[in-house]
């Protein structure tokens, strides 16, 4: 677990440190509080990650998550700034823990020597608020992509290659998800980026985009890099932007998600209708707030996904909805589905409607 770590205060030191910060309007005592309190985790800790983890440390982010299982070699050095002639053969996750030591004494950081799978991802990924993905591998981006989307975090992407870089955030505010720009189909577990050839400094130019993304979340300043791709041409210094299209993720929720929902009756659109002529219902709807607020059904409670889980609304769906049909629903059926098998494994009957 992290250390604790005075998060409703600045210190005299860190009043003199982000001077700089203080006096932005966007940012005062108020933002760099909120950067003091972020929690956000790299996967990866190569090239894309190396000036990022430096400014996000530097910058006063309160925590950082460093995933990665590999050794520093001679052929990370021309593009990786992290790591020194040195440091070959020490584990990237060693080492960086002891570079941010020296950066920002304050910044707490935990590590994980290991690859993130569907197995791991899960565990490690909850404990932060923003996921900021700078593997090299399309398999890993599946699994972070998938994992994000069903824990409600942010990730914000990073890819690099030969000369050109892309940058995207996914599952901001609902927004579109890596598979979206990438469906299964395409088959892309087979390519290998890491024996592609890369310009070393492109890295750090879109690592760095990375991170400016994650502050301008965290401190709710700027325009965020959410639907669509920015394409970055380090030849002819074009950056320019593609609109990803959001798809339906029904096909996120694979056989580690579902169970047999023994308490649960799956309707539609009719079998809803007849339930709410017929009893007294209550519509839960699992979206987040800004969904909701943007449009729901008539009479419907908002819980979002991620709250259903805690005790405390386990026991007032348990105790004051005791009398009612329940009803949870989703305009996404993964998450309505997700919601239904944390009902069903608290044992409270209802319905759960797919649209």
């Amino acid at each position: 677990m992290f250390h604790p770590i005075s998060i409703n205060h600045l210190s005299e030191l860190e009043y003199k440190r982000y001077a700089r910060h203080l006096v932005l309007d966007n940012i005062g005592d108020n933002g760099q509080k909120r950067l003091k309190a972020a929690k956000i985790l790299f996967i990866g800790a190569g090239g894309l990650a190396a000036c990022g983890i430096i400014y996000l440390a530097a910058s006063g982010i309160g925590y950082l998550g460093i995933v990665d299982s590999d050794q520093v070699t001679y052929s990370n050095l021309h593009r990786q700034i992290l790591y020194k002639d040195e440091d070959i053969g020490k584990l990237k996750v060693h080492v960086v823990r002891d570079r941010i030591k020296d950066i920002n004494a304050q910044c707490t950081t935990h590590i994980y020597s290991c690859i993130v799978n569907e197995n791991n991802c899960r565990d490690i990924i909850k404990n932060y608020d923003i996921v900021i993905d700078t593997t090299d591998n399309f398999q890993s981006r599946y699994v972070i992509s998938r994992s994000c989307y069903l824990h409600n975090k942010i990730h914000i992407y990073g890819a690099v290659q030969s000369f050109e870089g892309h940058v995207s955030v996914f599952n901001y505010k609902s927004g579109p998800l890596y598979s979206d720009l990438y469906p299964n189909h395409l088959n892309l577990y087979t390519k290998k980026c890491s024996m592609l050839g890369i310009f070393g400094v492109l890295t750090g130019i879109i690592g760095m985009l990375q991170a400016v993304e994650a502050m301008k979340i965290i401190l709710g300043i700027g325009n965020i890099l959410s639907g669509y791709l920015l394409v970055y041409n380090l030849l002819d210094l074009s950056f320019k932007t593609i609109e990803i299209v959001p798809k339906m993720n029904f096909n996120l929720l694979n056989d580690y998600y579902t169970n047999e929902l023994s308490n649960s009756h799956l309707i539609n659109q009719n079998n809803l209708l007849y339930i709410l002529n017929q009893f007294v219902v209550i519509l839960i709807d699992v979206r987040q707030p800004e969904e909701f607020s943007k449009y729901h059904l008539s009479k419907a409670i908002n819980i979002p996904l991620k709250n259903i889980k805690f005790r405390k609304t386990i026991n007032f769906i348990r105790s004051y909805l005791k009398d009612k049909k329940i009803v949870v629903y989703c305009y996404d059926n993964l998450r309505s589905l997700l919601a239904s098998q944390i009902l069903c494994k608290n044992q409270i009957k209802h319905y759960c409607f797919t649209i």
